[in-house]
């Protein structure tokens, strides 16, 4: 029974703080004070459970233990472990921002820790059923959270623009789940991959292959690659900006962490499926890398530019999760993509948190020149800044240089030199826009008057030091996380 209870415990604590502090949102009306209760239960309710059996991720599950909707490996405690520290490092800079706003609700916390149980139940589904709750239960509170400074313009439109084409593509993921389902009569991933290993299909090999595409489709729209991107820059933009960080760190990574899971668990048994799964992810990849690179030279606004930044990272991620499908590579290609991710989650949320910072009250995106002479007024913010952007770029002793260095020794080292090398070029065009920033900071003068020191609260300033210490902790000291990922148990 310990062990049976083992799979459910992290979602089981994180879905139990989200009840906690929807309930208590209805007594605690002050907002600073319901975040700091929020931060303690994201901590223990969802952070502890994952250290409790963070010792036993690599062990066999015992054969007596009947199968369940959701897994305790290691891959889903690791993931599980970055959804936590997405969910507290955004709750702890939600408290400046919504202060700054004037719309510091209590309910923000609780839906932050629904989105995160989300996450958490899609990293860890086993079943068809589980993956579709856990991605509908992250969406629907993010769809809430992208429209809660309500008084803004640009944030109900945000809220409506990403409702509507989000149940657009799940209505792709649901269908494409019904022809799988038909094709397989199993919902389970085991017994998927059983039924796909035989090569008999009941509704024949057209509709698996139906079913196999509409599914990726709504990967790809959750991934927010391109050709299916175009909510991400406006939702992104409109959106208050620590949501727009959990949106960019945690709904990418727990796409992420499902297209894994499912591959590895189902589609990797079906030849057929795994290397149009290759050709598919790689392609959509590249272009993503591209397109987005381009597009992402002509933004002015900060927030539409990690935007299209995050479409771009999307496509060495999807290069990453393609690659899986190559027997040879696939486990130096998941060690790569589990760093990439970490990796990215802090340097993301902490341009985002500078953001946030600077950006005025009235105002939901600041152009670029409001970014104009910052190092003169606020040096550290800029430092700060600038870190975050040359990690993001993927300049050395960073942890996205490594990230990106792990992913494309993995590439070469399955023989795919051309992949690697468009990846390349690609990294190299976005670095541009990234530096364009830090120009702005330190080499162009002020629009008007000379920036004065911005503000920036206690809980800001946490939230900056833990992302630019891991930042720059595992780009000296890579070993740390590598050796994390490596002792789980997750080839």
């Amino acid at each position: 029974m310990a062990d049976l209870l083992s799979r459910v415990l992290p979602v089981a604590g994180m879905g139990l703080a989200a009840c906690l502090l929807m309930l208590l949102s209805a007594v605690i009306r002050r907002g600073r004070t319901i975040g700091f209760v929020a931060l303690a239960a994201l901590l223990l309710l969802g952070g502890a459970p994952i250290i409790l059996l963070w010792g036993h991720a690599g062990r066999p599950i015992p054969e007596s233990i009947p199968p369940a909707l959701l897994s305790s490996d290691g891959l889903a405690l690791f993931f599980d472990g970055l959804f936590v520290l997405a969910a507290a490092l955004v709750a702890v800079l939600s408290l400046d921002y919504f202060e700054k706003k004037e719309s510091h609700h209590a309910e923000l916390y609780g839906l932050i820790a629904l989105s995160a149980t989300g996450m958490m139940v899609l990293a860890s589904a086993t079943n068809l059923i589980t993956f579709y709750l856990g991605l509908e239960t992250m969406s629907i509170a993010f769809y809430v959270l992208a429209g809660f400074l309500r008084s803004h313009q640009n944030s109900v439109e945000a809220s409506l623009k990403y409702f509507l084409l989000g149940a657009f593509s799940s209505a792709f993921l649901l269908l494409g789940m019904a022809f799988l389902y038909g094709s397989s009569g199993s919902l389970d991933f085991g017994g998927l991959a059983a039924a796909f290993s035989t090569g008999i299909y009941p509704l024949g090999e057209p509709a698996l292959l139906l079913g196999f595409f509409l599914f990726l489709v709504g990967l790809f729209f959750k991934l927010s690659l391109i050709p299916f991107h175009f909510w991400a820059p406006d939702v992104y933009q409109g959106s208050p900006t620590p949501i727009t960080a959990l949106m960019a760190v945690g709904g990418k990574t727990a796409a992420a962490a499902g297209a894994i899971r499912i591959f590895l668990s189902s589609f990797a048994a079906n030849p057929l499926l795994a290397g149009k799964w290759l050709i598919l992810f790689t392609g959509v990849g590249l272009l993503s890398i591209f397109v987005g690179s381009m597009v992402a030279l002509t933004q002015r606004h900060m927030k539409r530019l990690l935007a299209y930044s995050s479409i771009v990272h999307a496509g060495f991620l999807a290069l990453g999760i393609g690659a899986l499908a190559v027997p040879g590579i696939s486990k130096a290609v998941l060690e790569a993509l589990l760093f990439y991710l970490a990796a990215y989650l802090f340097m993301n949320v902490g341009a985002f948190a500078v953001a946030a910072i600077v950006e005025r009250k009235p105002s939901h995106d600041e152009t670029l020149l409001t970014y104009s002479g910052l190092a003169s007024g606020s040096p550290w913010l800029a430092a700060l800044l600038s870190l975050f952007m040359f990690s993001l770029a993927g300049i050395p002793l960073t942890a996205g240089f490594l990230g990106k260095f792990y992913l494309f020794r993995a590439l070469v080292n399955g023989g795919f030199y051309w992949i690697a090398a468009l990846g390349l070029v690609g990294a190299v065009i976005a670095t541009y826009y990234y530096l364009k920033v830090v120009v702005a900071l330190y080499f162009s003068p002020p629009p008007e008057e000379p920036n004065q020191r911005l503000p920036v609260g206690t809980a800001s300033r946490i939230a900056l030091a833990v992302a630019a210490f891991l930042t720059l902790c595992f780009g000296v000291f890579p070993g740390l996380l590598m050796g994390l990922i490596s002792g789980l148990g997750i080839g």
